[in-house]
């Protein structure tokens, strides 16, 4: 009986030491310095059930299933901008409303209704009506898929375009948990505009514990940044950076971000 209560205590102490961090609140408060701009922003989203993490304390779920409420507010040299919205999920559907109010050299407001619907968990059709003050109305289509390669890992992906099929993307994530409390994360964006050039970028993510990362990013103009982040503990974090212009060495960017989870 001795020997089956230690083995059981150890199973069990091995789960939770295993167990996923959750949380309901997750905020940021930015500030970037650039040679002619500095930028001072602020964003948080409630979720009204917890999120489990993948590991990391900052890596969740490719598809969001929570519902939830959000806001932000940017503001630089030249003007500010100010979004809320929210998400509300129920059963296989999901359906969401936003604002924006983007005040640079006069005021530009945009209205946003999208609705969503759960083919399986794993398998998310989307349609966003946009609604601008001072510019077209725009309706995208979007499809999210995530492929579990095990418990953890996965590859996820979505498409999506407007209505008149101007403007298509592709966005792809890759999550593995590489064992030993090491986890490795690649992602990129394409985008392929009728009236503009393509563009594309990628960034990747190592985590040598899931408080503590490194990062690099690139994108098709030769923008690049770099950095670390640092939770001191599970629920404070610290990322710094660097960014520039391969072409062009004179647009230093150093940035700075404090984020809080409960």
């Amino acid at each position: 009986m001795k020997k089956l209560a230690i083995i059981i205590s150890g199973l069990l102490l091995s789960s939770a030491a295993h167990a996923a961090d959750s949380y309901q609140s997750i905020s940021n408060l930015g500030y970037t310095d650039t040679d002619n701009n500095d930028t001072i922003s602020v964003d948080s989203t409630y979720y009204f059930s917890p999120k489990s993490t993948l590991g990391p304390y900052d890596q969740f779920e490719y598809i969001n299933k929570q519902s939830n409420v959000f806001g932000s507010y940017a503001d630089d040299d030249f003007g500010d901008v100010t979004a809320i919205g929210g998400e509300y999920f129920v059963e296989d559907f999901v359906v969401g409303a936003s604002y924006q109010n983007t005040d640079f050299n006069s005021n530009d407001e945009s209205y946003t209704l999208s609705a969503g619907y759960f083919f399986n968990p794993d398998l998310l059709a989307k349609v966003r009506f946009v609604d601008q003050k001072d510019g077209d109305n725009v309706t995208f289509f979007s499809l999210a898929y995530n492929h579990m390669l095990n418990d953890t890992d996965y590859v996820g992906i979505t498409v999506e375009s407007d209505d008149d099929f101007d403007s298509r993307s592709v966005a792809a994530k890759y999550f593995v948990d590489l064992q030993q409390g090491n986890y490795l994360t690649v992602e990129g964006t394409f985008v392929s505009l009728d009236e503009a050039d393509d563009q594309w970028n990628v960034e990747t993510n190592y985590y040598f514990s899931k408080a503590t990362s490194v990062f690099a990013a690139y994108d098709k103009e030769d923008n690049y940044s770099f950095g670390a982040q640092h939770f001191i503990n599970k629920n404070i974090g610290l990322k710094v950076g660097y960014g520039n212009n391969a072409d062009d060495s004179d647009n230093d960017a150093y940035f700075a971000n404090m984020r809080f989870q409960f």
